[in-house]
């Protein structure tokens, strides 16, 4: 009754990976540095999802996903996307909490994916 009763338990946010300035900045730099438009994708929910890797509740690490845009696809290669994705994971602040970097069409169609470990 208590649960049915209380408008709080009602409003649940749904957990969804808020990035920080530095991977946003990166982000940024790589779109303009390789003319294209990537953006973050599904990912775990930041706190959540690191607290439970620090207290070994996780067995399996997750993927981190880069979403392309179409219109960018169609001006470069295969080739560039790989540059790109490379480039990202040497630099990203957070690689050792996921265990690979996904680039996904429209979150149905994978078009490249590397492991980070």
């Amino acid at each position: 009754m208590f649960f049915y009763l209380n408008p709080f338990s009602w409003i649940k946010r749904f957990p969804r990976y808020e990035s920080s300035q530095k991977t946003s900045n990166l982000l940024y730099d790589l779109n303009i540095k390789y003319n294209l438009k990537m953006e973050i994708g599904d990912v775990n929910d930041t706190l959540w999802y690191f607290r439970d890797l620090k207290n070994d509740k996780i067995s399996k690490l997750e993927n981190f996903e880069l979403l392309l845009d179409k219109d960018s696809l169609k001006n470069t290669d295969l080739e560039t996307v790989k540059k790109y994705v490379n480039e990202f994971s040497s630099n990203f602040e957070y690689r050792n909490y996921f265990d690979s970097i996904q680039v996904a069409i429209n979150y149905d169609s994978i078009i490249y994916k590397t492991k980070m470990r």
